[in-house]
């Protein structure tokens, strides 16, 4: 069918125009200093050279690209973490775009840096290039090109079904790259050994063809050029020859303070060799994880993968215990020192990482959540590894000022970011024991090298584990991960009993319209973020349903009317809240107090709220039952991935309620929602019974606007005029669309808004909320005799 569509179009048969000369942007500079809108320190050093997607069978600048972009022991960025200069690198160059054509190939290697490498910035290009002269001494390694397509062959052996609308636009990229026979595997896998084209792409990286780029926001008094199109504020310069020169030769003597040695990547043990599907001993529903061990120290549920199959298994871990939390010191105690460890290991379990392992450790206020996650045949020797090192405290936490600065810092600058800062806020009311950032960054304050160097986290005891495994594992594996973790945590010497569980309560606000209104903490500042938070009761399974039935039919006209139509701000956005029992629906708008004040964003997320009730009135029932139809088809499609679906049974695990079938029961649930529930439901939250918090962080009118404050994701493009020409109501749904307020509508405008001073204040107003899980029934196993 597709042939036939396209078979009118001629083929005229005009070869791809190619370029006799690189664009090599040296001949007019070959460093330059940026100064980026948000405040993050790199330097990007770029190389242009040859055209390489003809090469694709052998991938030589990816060879040379994974051993620059590598992080375990003897690598560039090794080096430049124990100095103090950096914290991440990445080198890439993808097939397609600007870096990679049928004209020329941009090799790039971006650093992040420290203020520390941002002061020896040229000391980080010395290590660089020492890095590369290693390279040329000790390539073309056989080795290394056998253990890339290894994992090349085994991930895409082993690949999860992908959504098909990308797999199309994948493939249909591919087939303007690669041959026929390779539109599938082309960018994925190597199939070739080429020693000449790896050392082409290595000699090519030469210091009098590289390009600099040193980006941060301290070069804003030098940079006085604007660029074309986005106004980026730089400047250009050159390098001295002599520092060019001193490059070409780049070697220990140049480096006096080069104490590490560079080397090739070791072996890595990690790889998978089996990929056996293993035959599961345990029998059960198909469906949901059942319980294969209940005992007072610890619980382990398994899931029966019967539909991926894959050579893969999930071991995941939450270590309860009664003292993580006893005190905000202890929890930061705990927060720093599993981003120690974090840190430490990085290095040292790299190579598992390229091996398709991995493993993530977390804090949270009942203990620690420990996830592992990739092919099972070398599982069991990663994961003793890891906790070897994460249960032996260690004194090689040669960057713990490092760590504990940027934990500080990320916590002191939460206030600088209004829309951080008032979801601090809404928790401190909501929640009893909610720890502020500012308390956490106190606490760490006050932690020393030596407290770290003291603590063991198997010494806290009050320890009760449950377990969730899936894939490609046996129960007996199981077993011995679970005796092995036991053993080193000391799990059955003191057993935390089920009266000793942490149990979050919530307050539950009085009725009436509250507002907490506070200053951007930055006086410079003009960003004014408002969120209306609506508490709706103790928690009920259909409420929970109907709030996200009621944020999947308001997401689409609060966008439109607010940001595009009025144009409010950058962001806005609302949620459905579940927190520890109790239910709550939050309408939040970004915008700038030079527009608009955090009184009248407040009017118009009321004047919303008023416009969607009439807006859901006259939507006619063809209109509201086709929107849940499509919310029920999200919410009983099959998972894709086995992580997916893992990820979905360990969530249930994690809070407790077990509920597997979370999904189907709500579907359920939305095939007898009406029209007119929605609606009662939607007057008795937002107007008839209203608990409504209102937390109004506000700008300067006078201020500057950051776009940092923009949230991860946000597109800074502004299409607001295109949005709104295009962006009409629905037919069936003929609803006048909101305008601007006149200034005497705003000053008239009547809500009863009781002004809070402070939580403390506030919480002597409220109940506390009783300790509600909703638990379904439990699946449990005897595996010694399979007996349900």
């Amino acid at each position: 069918k597709m042939a036939k569509v396209f078979e009118q179009v001629p083929n005229r048969n005009i070869p791809i125009p190619t370029l006799e000369k690189l664009p090599i942007p040296v001949a007019r500079c070959n460093f330059i200093k940026y100064c980026p809108v948000k405040d993050k320190k790199k330097i990007i050093m770029s190389w242009f050279m040859a055209p390489q997607m003809q090469h694709f069978r052998s991938k030589p600048v990816e060879y040379v690209e994974f051993l620059l972009g590598h992080e375990g022991k003897g690598s560039l960025i090794s080096a430049l973490r124990h100095k103090g200069y950096a914290t991440v690198i990445v080198c890439s160059c993808a097939y397609g775009g600007f870096d990679s054509s049928t004209n020329f190939t941009r090799f790039n290697l971006e650093i992040t840096l420290s203020d520390t490498g941002l002061e020896n910035y040229r000391d980080g290009i010395k290590y660089v290039f020492q890095y590369i002269q290693m390279l040329r001494k000790e390539l073309p390694c056989e080795r290394i090109y056998n253990e890339m397509k290894t994992m090349r062959d085994v991930d895409f052996d082993n690949k999860e079904a992908e959504d098909p609308y990308e797999t199309v636009e994948d493939v249909a990229e591919n087939m303007t790259i690669f041959p026929p026979e390779h539109y599938i595997n082309g960018p994925e896998q190597v199939f070739e050994f080429k020693p000449d084209l790896i050392m082409d792409v290595v000699n090519a990286l030469t210091p009098d063809r590289m390009f600099v780029v040193l980006q941060s926001k301290t070069f804003k008094n030098v940079c006085k050029t604007k660029e074309k199109w986005f106004k980026g504020e730089y400047c250009e310069g050159n390098f001295e020859p002599e520092f060019i020169d001193m490059l070409k030769t780049a070697s220990p003597k140049s480096l006096p303070f080069f104490k590490s040695t560079f080397k090739l990547p070791e072996p890595n043990k990690y790889i998978p060799e089996d990929f056996e599907i293993k035959e599961v001993d345990v029998e059960g529903p198909e469906t949901f994880p059942v319980v294969i061990t209940d005992e007072p120290s610890h619980k382990v549920w398994f899931h029966v993968d019967d539909v991926f199959e894959d050579p893969e298994c999930m071991i995941y871990l939450h270590l309860f215990s009664k003292r993580v939390c006893q005190d905000i010191r202890t929890y930061a105690l705990n927060c720093l020192y599993v981003e120690l460890y974090c840190n430490r290991v990085a290095e040292l379990f790299y190579p598992a990482g390229l091996a398709g392992l991995s493993s993530t450790v977390e804090v949270e206020r009942e203990g620690f959540i420990l996830c592992y996650d990739g092919y099972s045949d070398k599982m069991f020797k990663f994961f003793k590894a890891t906790l070897e090192e994460f249960f032996n405290a260690s004194e090689n936490n040669f960057n713990f000022t490092a760590v504990k600065d940027v934990m500080v810092k990320k916590c002191r600058t939460n206030k600088l970011k209004p829309a951080k800062y008032a979801e601090d806020i809404r928790q401190s009311f909501l929640r009893k024991t909610h720890m502020t950032a500012e308390q956490m960054a106190d606490a760490l304050e006050e932690i020393t090298e030596e407290d770290i160097k003291n603590h063991a986290i198997s010494k806290m005891g009050g320890f009760f584990l449950e377990v969730f495994c899936s894939g490609n594992i046996t129960s007996e594996e199981v077993e011995d991960y679970i005796k092995c973790f036991s053993k080193k945590v000391g799990l059955e010497k003191d057993v935390m009993t089920k009266d000793e569980f942490r149990q979050e309560r919530v307050y539950k606000f009085p009725l009436g319209r509250y507002v907490y209104k506070t200053r951007n903490t930055n006086p410079e500042d003009v960003n004014t973020t408002v969120v209306n938070y609506y508490q709706h009761d103790v928690v009920s399974f259909r409420d929970v349903v109907i709030l996200g039935v009621l944020e999947g039919i308001m997401t689409e006209p609060f966008f439109n009317q607010l940001r595009t139509r009025l144009q409010m701000g950058y962001s806005v956005s609302l949620d459905s809240h579940l927190t520890f029992g109790m239910t709550g629906f939050s309408l939040s708008v970004h915008t700038q107090a030079n527009k608009f004040s955090a009184k009248e964003t407040n009017i118009y997320i009321e004047t919303f709220l008023s416009w969607f009730t009439q807006y859901l009135t006259e939507m006619s029932e063809k209109n509201f039952e086709d929107r849940i139809s499509e919310m029920i088809k999200g919410k009983i499609s099959p998972c894709l991935a086995a992580d997916d679906e893992c990820n979905q049974m360990w969530s249930e695990i994690l809070i407790q309620e077990y509920i597997f079938d979370r999904d189907q029961r709500a579907a359920e649930i939305m095939k007898q929602l009406t029209k007119g529930e929605m609606i009662s439901f939607c007057h008795n939250l937002f107007f008839k019974n209203v608990r409504k918090l209102s937390v109004q962080v506000e700008g300067n009118p006078k201020g500057t606007s950051s776009s940092e404050e923009k949230q991860d994701g946000e597109d800074s493009d502004d299409d607001s005029s295109s949005a709104s020409e295009k962006s009409e109501p629905k037919k069936d749904c003929l609803v006048p669309n909101m305008t601007l307020l006149s200034k005497s509508a705003i000053a008239q405008w009547s809500e009863e808004i009781k002004p809070i001073q402070s939580a403390a204040e506030f919480h002597k107003e409220c109940k506390l909320s009783p300790v509600f899980r909703m638990i379904t029934k439990v699946v449990t196993v005897d595996v010694t005799n399979q007996v349900n």
